[in-house]
């Protein structure tokens, strides 16, 4: 066997380590440890202040319903704050939380200049005085028990993070939509698991609290906020968990476009977030490095190991199986390129439309990558339609 072989089923293990052995590795170490308990009953411990931080940008068309989603919560009020945090917002954004804030205590408006979203989260996070902090986005809509299943985990001092269960709607049928929503239904598999042996890999923007002591300032270049704050939390051994019955719900984007250009914004948030969490890279640190590798270091690697794959395999091809695994990979392709082709549908087979996605969630990585590289994305953001 050349190198040439040799690098072409290393990348191979890779990928199948990447989305199908770590997941059954996972599942094997779970079985070892034993799951922690919660503490069902808050009134024998007493429930943590917490105050919801939301980071805004022109959110006009749902900050009102965000607010009293917020304010109806199952959680007392005398431990319940609310800080909106207006990054520049340009339309109705700040008077309309200037008029919750006129009406109750438990509501506060921080208006501030643009300079991106972890800007404004340091900004918030300076005036949070709170046990908890929790992030929030302003399309999202919470379950009204969900901050309290939240913040009963912090009971057990040991945990540092807590990451809710996001549920994706897609009510105008896209097919990205629908990849995304099965995606995800994978992505929280692996939460769960993750969460068995204390370290999940990154937190979800949308629902997810920490302890506020934790909190550490983000760099002006940070994009992923969620992953990198609850990372930190990580890197500092304390535990981060996943409470799948702490619900929040969230649709698409309205279509395949801006679901990408979501993704690649993402992506080079990940690539970015790599340089801020270095010491992660530590085999020594066990568990959180076996995570974080397996999970988003290799996963992150991905894009190129498949352009490489097709770049190898051309030069192997008159290697015997390697003419199959050509036609193979062009099969896939081809599929990947139908699924863009058509979509707009509402329906397609799955053989179509999980090809695309995959293709499409790592071309999004790929363009993040050289975005990251040229430092070409900008850490303010703008709104995205959802579906």
């Amino acid at each position: 066997m050349g190198l040439l072989d040799v690098m072409f089923w290393a990348g191979i293990a890779v990928i199948a380590y990447t989305y199908a052995l770590y997941p059954l590795s996972l599942m094997l170490i779970a079985r070892l440890v034993p799951e922690r308990a919660i503490h069902e009953n808050e009134r024998a411990y007493g429930l943590p202040t917490a105050t919801l931080v939301i980071a805004a940008y022109n959110e006009e068309s749902v900050i009102a319903k965000k607010i009293e989603d917020s304010l109806s919560l199952d959680y007392p009020a005398d431990l319940l704050t609310i800080i909106v945090a207006s990054d520049g917002s340009s339309d109705s954004t700040n008077g309309i939380v200037s008029g919750y804030a006129r009406r109750s205590g438990n509501v506060r408006l921080l208006s501030l200049p643009r300079s991106g979203k972890s800007g404004a989260i340091n900004a918030a996070m300076r005036e949070v005085a709170s046990d908890l902090a929790v992030f929030t986005d302003a399309n999202t809509v919470f379950d009204k028990g969900a901050l309290k299943k939240l913040a009963r985990r912090f009971l057990d001092p040991d945990v540092g993070c807590v990451s809710g269960r996001l549920v994706y709607g897609n009510p105008s049928g896209n097919i990205s939509g629908k990849g995304e929503g099965a995606y995800w239904r994978y992505e929280t598999m692996l939460k769960r698991l993750e969460s068995r042996l204390g370290y999940v890999a990154g937190a979800n923007g949308a629902i997810y609290a920490i302890r506020r002591e934790l909190f550490e300032p983000l760099e002006k270049s940070a994009i992923n906020d969620d992953f990198t704050i609850s990372m930190k939390v990580v890197e500092k051994g304390r535990l981060s968990i996943y409470e799948e019955e702490a619900l929040a719900y969230e649709d698409v984007a309205r279509d395949a476009k801006g679901e990408f250009m979501r993704h690649v914004r993402d992506g080079a948030g990940h690539y970015i977030a790599m340089i801020h969490l270095l010491p992660l890279l530590n085999p020594a640190l066990g568990l959180r490095s076996f995570i974080y590798w397996s999970h988003r270091v290799l996963r992150w690697a991905v894009p190129f190991i498949m352009a490489a794959l097709m770049f190898l395999n051309i030069l192997l091809f008159e290697d015997g199986v390697f003419e199959d695994i050509f036609y193979l990979q062009s099969a896939f392709y081809i599929c990947a390129l139908l699924g863009f082709a058509a979509s707009r549908a509402r329906r397609l087979p799955f053989f179509i439309y999980i090809p695309f996605y995959l293709c499409n969630l790592n071309l999004a990585l790929f363009i993040g990558f050289i975005k990251a590289l040229l430092k070409a994305q900008k850490p303010a953001w703008e709104r995205t339609e959802r579906a």
